[in-house]
């Protein structure tokens, strides 16, 4: 398999068509690096060339960095007359110029050599001139290169102006933690019996989501949601005292356990889950699925819909009920709390054992804590977009960081969830610059400088050399 040409200087480095000597005209020009080696390559333009048949003339393209230093590339390119073509082969293809690329001209004729030579990358090549030589005989008097400058390379810039967003301080760092109980109760009751069947584990695991906000002495409860549901089998009047009687009870439980205070609970109730059985019937592979389905959602009352599928669809109705409608009596619960505000010093410990606890706001200024670029800083910034995935500015300032540390491909999983912010249009231009594409970096770096991102201003002014 052949191997992958990489850019040289983070992008592909182009020149426009140049004409040099004779009226020959040298076009796609572009240097590339593969591997250790430099490679070079353009296409040489003959058709305005009129060549004597006796005579040649040789190009011998050159680099030459910023303090004269000079490589010539490791083969010329020989064109010779008709005559002199046939003397060159009857010679032993000998002349002054080793291994040259020869070529006769055919005046009069469209003609176009595509060169392509290598040699050892050095790093003095990093800033650079292409140039070319011009011997119009063959004897191996060069001429001057006035006015034969194919191409300059100047390095891509490597530094760049980032626009980091600081987050808004939040007045209150309000939080919640939800989940779901399946109790189990008696038919027709709404009195929870703790060792009633499945009750021991499911009121362990709501016990077990209070005190773990309960017992953490930077929290404080300030509300407790209850939200029960019945199931749809049954009268919907008597459902709906049951949905009530059993979310009651459940409050009733927590309160008389933690002796919080009655004001802190909100209790709701919706007397049938339909909802919860559209959801269930539509990832089933239950028999007359379809037919249920319509029944559900269908302007029937609720006790009408509930009979119309017990005597159409008996045997789907006992699967219903042995196999749905349980998991449609259950209490949705949702804990509200409040963090307290955490210094920096005691930001920078909570962040190594809960940083769920900080702000977004708290974790940036920990993250400021740190020196700009050093690994601290960048996964600081990396955890509050880990923390917030939501949040463009968290993914913007992550994405900022991991291209400072020239981590581009983990940059740009951060940077597409940051939307359209002009800071994150400059990043995005910022990106292109370092891939060597300033044509395209240059508009997002306006956009940016339109939007009031004083770096943009500056990012253009690195750019503008590379016109």
């Amino acid at each position: 398999m052949a191997a992958a040409m990489t850019p040289l200087f983070a992008g592909q480095i182009s020149a426009q068509e140049a004409t040099v000597m004779n009226n020959i005209r040298i076009s796609n020009v572009s240097a590339q690096q593969m591997g250790s080696e430099m490679v070079i390559a353009m296409d040489i333009c003959l058709d305005d060339v009129k060549l004597r048949s006796n005579r040649s003339m040789v190009l011998t393209p050159y680099l030459e960095n910023v303090d004269g230093e000079q490589k010539e590339l490791a083969q010329p390119i020989m064109i010779n007359g008709r005559k002199q073509h046939i003397f060159y082969q009857r010679n032993g293809k000998k002349s002054n110029y080793t291994d040259a690329l020869e070529v006769r001209r055919e005046n009069g004729t469209e003609q176009t050599i595509s060169y392509r030579t290598q040699v050892p990358y050095q790093s003095w090549m990093e800033n650079y001139k292409l140039n070319i030589y011009e011997d119009e005989c063959g004897c191996g008097q060069l001429l001057a290169q006035a006015g034969n400058e194919l191409m300059e390379h100047l390095s891509l810039p490597t530094d760049a102006f980032f626009a980091y967003v600081a987050p808004e301080m939040e007045a209150v760092k309000a939080r919640s933690v939800e989940g779901k109980a399946y109790l189990d109760f008696p038919v027709n009751q709404t009195t929870i019996y703790p060792d009633y069947r499945r009750n021991p584990e499911e009121l362990a695991v709501i016990l077990q989501t209070i005190n773990v906000v309960k017992d953490d002495p930077n929290v404080s409860i300030t509300g407790i949601n209850i939200h029960g549901y019945a199931s749809p089998e049954g009268s919907y009047a008597n459902n709906t005292r049951l949905a009530e009687g059993r979310a009651k009870a459940l409050m009733d439980y927590v309160r008389r356990l933690y002796n919080f205070p009655a004001d802190i609970f909100t209790v709701e109730s919706t007397p049938e889950d339909w909802t919860g059985l559209v959801k269930w019937l539509e990832a089933s592979h239950l028999s007359d699925k379809e037919a249920i389905l319509a029944i559900a959602n269908s302007d029937l009352g609720p006790d009408a819909k509930d009979q119309k599928i017990k005597k159409e669809y008996p045997a789907a109705y006992a699967t219903l009920l042995a196999d749905c409608y349980p998991a449609l009596r259950h209490s949705d619960y949702v804990v509200h709390y409040i963090i307290r505000p955490f210094t920096l010093e005691e930001a920078k410990e909570i962040i190594k054992s809960n940083p769920s606890q900080l702000s977004l706001y708290e974790i940036y200024e920990v993250a400021n804590s740190y020196e700009k670029g050093s690994d601290a800083f960048r996964e600081t910034l990396i955890t509050a977009a880990t923390l917030y995935p939501n949040n463009a500015e968290a993914n913007l300032n992550a994405a900022n960081a991991l291209v400072e540390a020239g981590d581009i491909s983990s940059a740009n999983t951060f940077l597409a969830r940051a939307g359209n912010l002009p800071q994150a249009q400059m990043l995005r231009g910022i990106i292109l610059m370092k891939q060597g594409d300033i044509a395209a970096a240059r508009p997002l770096f306006e956009e940016a400088r339109a939007a009031a991102i004083p770096q943009a201003t500056d990012n253009l002014k690195l750019i503008e050399k590379f016109k």
